[in-house]
């Protein structure tokens, strides 16, 4: 039972460690720059002011995020 209770453990640690790595942009104008252990630039993710969504590379748990400045709609 013990061994069980192990096993589990380490699954949802290993789940809520992916988790955390997945964070990425979640609307318009945001973006995301994700690092190695040596600082260099592993992965990006960002959706446009348009809302269209690019990716590339590696997503660590090393990151910075940003917005861009998008235009407002005109009226």
């Amino acid at each position: 039972m013990r061994k069980i209770a192990l096993a589990i453990g380490l699954v949802a640690a290993a789940v809520a460690g992916y988790a955390i790595a997945a964070i990425g942009p979640t609307g318009p104008g945001q973006f995301y720059y994700y690092y190695d252990s040596a600082g260099k630039v592993v992965g990006y993710q960002a959706i446009d002011c348009h809302g269209n969504y690019t990716a590339w590379g590696r997503f660590t748990k090393q990151y910075a995020d940003g917005v861009f400045i998008c235009d407002p709609d005109p009226i």
